[in-house]
């Protein structure tokens, strides 16, 4: 009988920690398309997408921590700014945020661009072009 109730503690213990680090999209969490890179304390994004020199139609998609979020996508053509949108920016820390584009047209030529003041350190950014999609990360700290 002892052994059982080990058993069970140690079970019980390690749902406990398990669910105690499950990760979860940050209050508040969204995006909002904007008319430049943005300011300061904001995490900002810029995406393209062309063929042929004219502009196409395509999809962005906003993760946090690879998970997805209620709005977390937009449709533009072109080209279009966003910034992300949350309750405390001090919630993002130690978070990934990954923008990925995709266009209509799977020869278009697309790119992103993601911008973060992040909370140490004054800038952080990155860019990425592909054909038909690309992706931009950007480690939050």
């Amino acid at each position: 009988m002892a052994k059982k109730k080990v058993t069970l503690a140690t079970a019980l213990a390690a749902s406990a920690l398990l669910a105690g680090c499950a990760q979860t999209v940050v209050p508040g969490m969204g995006i909002e398309e904007i008319s430049d890179w943005g300011g300061r304390d904001d995490i900002t994004f810029e995406v393209m997408a062309s063929l042929e020199g004219n502009e196409v139609p395509a999809k962005v998609t906003v993760y946090q921590d690879q998970m997805s979020f209620d709005g977390n996508t937009a449709e533009f053509t072109g080209e279009a700014f966003y910034k992300l949108t949350v309750d405390d920016l001090a919630d993002l820390s130690d978070s990934q945020i990954r923008i990925s584009v995709e266009a209509e047209d799977p020869n278009a030529e697309v790119a992103c661009g993601l911008k973060g003041t992040g909370l140490t350190h004054p800038l952080h950014s990155t860019e990425a072009e592909g054909t038909g999609s690309a992706s931009c990360v950007l480690n939050v700290d």
